[in-house]
C-alpha cells in the first residue's frame, strides 16, 4: 500500500475545490483556497475552483494556473416559504446551487475538496471527496457564547452529514479535531494540515523599528474574538495603543460591540483606534505600524491573521483556545496565554510593547517559523498526500 500511495502522489491529479470564497474574497476560507490552489497547480495538478455566491456574476477564468468558475446562487423562491430560518435556508440554497453548477461543468475530477462550512458538497456524487474543516456552525456558535437554537442545530446537522460523505477529513489544528470528537464519525481518517500563508505577499512589510507601541487586533468585533479582554490587558500597558480592525457583529449591554468597546476603553484609560474591515492586501500598512499582534479569542480554529502577522515579521500573542498556539509552541515568535485572562495577556504583551528590539527579534523568528511550517508549497505537498490516500482508501 505504501508504494501505491507513493506512486499516486507523483501522478498529476484533477482536483476540484468547492468553495464559496476565492480571491478577491479573502476572509478565512477564501485566503486558504487562494493560497493552496496555485501551489497545487504549480506542482503539476489540474486545479479547478467552483464558487457559488449570491449575486456573483458568472465567469470562467484561469488565475495563477487555477481554473476558477464563479457562479451566482440559484434563485429558489419557494425555499423561503418552505425553510424560513436563515441558517438552514442559506445552506440548502448553497447546496443545491453547488450541485447544479457542478453538473454543468463539463469536467471530470479525481478528487473533490469540500468545506464543512455551508455543507457545499452534500449532494455531490461519483467522485472521492476530502472534507476540510474550517469550523462548523455549531462550534462557532458555542465559541461565541450564543445559544444553540433549533435552526442552528439543523444547520449544523446538514454540515455534519456533508462531512460524513467524505473519505477523509483534514483540519488546520489538532484543537479543532479534539473539539469535534463525537461530531465526526468513528473510523473516518483525520489529518492535521495547517493553513498556508502567501509568504511573498507579506515579505514587503518592513521590520519593526522604533515607533509608537501599537498592539494590532484583526477580526470581527464579537464575543468569540474577545476584544474586551485585550482592552482590559492594555489598561496595564501604559503608552500602548490598541488598533482594532473589523466590523461589529453583536450587541453587548444594549450597545453595538464597537460602542461597548469604546466605552470600556474610555473607562480604563486605554487609547484605542477602530478601523472598518479592509481588504487583506491593505493590511500590510497596518502590520507595518504594529509592534505586536494580539489574538485574544475565546475560540478560533486557525486565524489567518496570526499567520499573516508572523509572515509580516510581527510577534503574535494568542490564547490556548486557538490553533495558532500549536504553531507557536516551542518557538520564540510570540507567546500563548490562557483564554479570557487579561492579566496573563498583558504580561505576555509587555516585553514586546516595551522593547522594539525584542519585538523585532521575535518577528524575524515568526517569519522563519511560517516559512518552515506554513509555506504554500509545503501545505500543497501535505494536501496532495491526503488526496492520494483518499483515492487509495
Amino acid at each position: 500500500m505504501a508504494s501505491r500511495r507513493g506512486r499516486r502522489s507523483l501522478t498529476a491529479m484533477r482536483i476540484l475545490f468547492v468553495s464559496s470564497e476565492y480571491p478577491p474574497i479573502t476572509d478565512g476560507i477564501g485566503a486558504y483556497v487562494g493560497s493552496v490552489t496555485p501551489a497545487l497547480a504549480a506542482r503539476g495538478h489540474t486545479v479547478h475552483v467552483l464558487s457559488c455566491l449570491q449575486g456573483q456574476d458568472s465567469s470562467d477564468v484561469v488565475e495563477d494556473g487555477v481554473h476558477v468558475h464563479r457562479r451566482g446562487e440559484l434563485r429558489l423562491r419557494a425555499l423561503d416559504r418552505l425553510v424560513p430560518r436563515p441558517p438552514v435556508a442559506d445552506r440548502v440554497r448553497r447546496v443545491i446551487s453547488c450541485w447544479a453548477e457542478r453538473r454543468r461543468l463539463d469536467e471530470t475530477f479525481d478528487v473533490i475538496e469540500i468545506p464543512d462550512w455551508m455543507a457545499e458538497g452534500l449532494l455531490l456524487r461519483g467522485t472521492p471527496m476530502v472534507a476540510h474543516l474550517h469550523t462548523p456552525i455549531g462550534q462557532t456558535t458555542l465559541g461565541s457564547g450564543r445559544p444553540i437554537t433549533r435552526s442552528v442545530r439543523a444547520a449544523d446537522l446538514i454540515e455534519r452529514v456533508a462531512v460524513r460523505r467524505a473519505r477523509m477529513v483534514t483540519a488546520p489544528s489538532r484543537m479543532l479535531l479534539e473539539s469535534l470528537r463525537g461530531w465526526l464519525p468513528d473510523g473516518l481518517e483525520a489529518r492535521v494540515v495547517p493553513y498556508p500563508v502567501d509568504l511573498e505577499q507579506w515579505a514587503t512589510v518592513p521590520p519593526i523599528a522604533d515607533g509608537p507601541p501599537v498592539v494590532l487586533s484583526v477580526g470581527r468585533l464579537e464575543s468569540r474574538k474577545a476584544p474586551e479582554v485585550l482592552v482590559d490587558a492594555a489598561a496595564e500597558l501604559p503608552g500602548a495603543q490598541v488598533v482594532f480592525v473589523g466590523r461589529g457583529y453583536q450587541w453587548v449591554d444594549g450597545l453595538p460591540y464597537r460602542a461597548f468597546l469604546e466605552r470600556r476603553a474610555e473607562a480604563n484609560g486605554v487609547a484605542c483606534r477602530f478601523v472598518e474591515h479592509v481588504p487583506r492586501p491593505d493590511l500590510r500598512a497596518l502590520y507595518s505600524h504594529a509592534r505586536v499582534v494580539a489574538v485574544p479569542s475565546r475560540y478560533d480554529n486557525f486565524p489567518m491573521v496570526a499567520l499573516e502577522a508572523l509572515a509580516s515579521g510581527r510577534p503574535v500573542v494568542c490564547t490556548d483556545a486557538t490553533g495558532t498556539a500549536e504553531i507557536l509552541a516551542g518557538s520564540n515568535a510570540g507567546a500563548v496565554v490562557p483564554a479570557g485572562d487579561s492579566v496573563a495577556l498583558a504580561a505576555a504583551l509587555r516585553p514586546f510593547v516595551m522593547d522594539a528590539g525584542a519585538a523585532a527579534a521575535a518577528g524575524e523568528e515568526g517569519r522563519r517559523l511560517v516559512a518552515d511550517k506554513c509555506s504554500p508549497k509545503r501545505i500543497a505537498e501535505l494536501r496532495e498526500a491526503c488526496y492520494a490516500a483518499a483515492l487509495d482508501s
